[in-house]
């Protein structure tokens, strides 16, 4: 064999390696879920991002608010945005969505609880949620 095509295939070998190596971090998915799935349970991959999509209006002062659990150092899901508002209409009282990622890391189950309340008044809240995830 000439040693030019030998060179060529190590190379071409090496560039389909690197280029498997890089796509790893791309292989995530991320799952989306809203309050019609409330009550489920969700299984994901360790590397894997959570998606809560919760309806509501900041507008009105209630807002979703995660309850439950404690997001401690060895919990299964580590938390990337809380509560960040969508909303879904360019005029000001627009409904929107609150917007809730999680990344799964550790293998383990976690519930998570939400309450649909405004923060300031001592009344029952509108609304609660939850979903049981399990990360393998």
């Amino acid at each position: 064999m000439n040693r030019s095509w030998i060179a060529r295939r190590t190379l071409f070998v090496a560039c389909l390696t690197i280029g498997a190596i890089g796509l790893g971090g791309c292989l995530q998915a991320t799952h989306t879920f809203t309050e019609a799935a409330s009550g489920s349970l969700v299984i994901v991959d360790r590397g894997d991002v959570i998606a809560i999509r919760l309806s509501g209006n900041a507008s009105t002062g209630y807002l979703w608010e995660r309850t439950a659990p404690d997001m401690s150092a060895g919990a299964p899901l580590s938390s990337l945005d809380e509560g960040e508002y969508e909303s879904l209409g360019s005029a000001p009282g627009s409904p929107g969505l609150f917007v809730f990622r999680y990344a799964a890391v550790e293998a383990g189950t976690v519930t998570l609880r939400f309450v649909h309340h405004r923060p300031w008044e001592d009344e029952p809240p509108l609304d609660e949620v939850m979903f049981v995830v399990w990360v393998r």
